[in-house]
């Protein structure tokens, strides 16, 4: 009779533990998709709109040299927030939010990449767009 009365404790228990483990893979997948990358300057002074160009093509520059397919990536700067769009691989994809924080200027940075596995899907339109997120 005592085991009886266990049964419905050891069920609610691993229900509980079950949601637990869902919860904790559920909210690393979300920082993985997310790319959490605070930005280095966040408090540089912010001048203006010439400001935003001059960063904007700052950026725009240096993107050859941190990946492989920088004319996949779109950059659009306002009040020192960049925003980049479009696709990156995904080897590449830490390190180019790490280096756009970089850049003096950078306030916050705002990730909307498609992260790509093979090289082979640039110019393709993905059904599994990553969430867009500001830093």
């Amino acid at each position: 009779m005592e085991g009886q009365a266990m049964k419905p404790v050891a069920i609610v228990a691993g229900g509980f533990a079950g949601g637990v483990l869902a919860m904790l893979l559920l909210e690393r997948w979300l920082a993985r998709a997310q790319r959490v990358v605070p930005a280095a300057n966040r408090n540089a002074e912010y001048l203006g709109s010439e400001d935003d160009a001059q960063l904007r093509e700052r950026v725009r520059s240096r993107l050859g040299d941190w990946v492989s397919h920088p004319g996949a990536i779109r950059v659009d700067v306002e009040n020192g927030v960049v925003r980049v769009s479009g696709q990156v691989l995904v080897k590449e994809l830490d390190g180019l939010l790490s280096r756009i924080t970089g850049v003096d200027g950078v306030r916050k940075v705002h990730n909307a990449l498609e992260a790509l596995s093979d090289p082979s899907g640039f110019g393709e339109v993905s059904k599994g767009r990553s969430p867009e997120v500001t830093y």
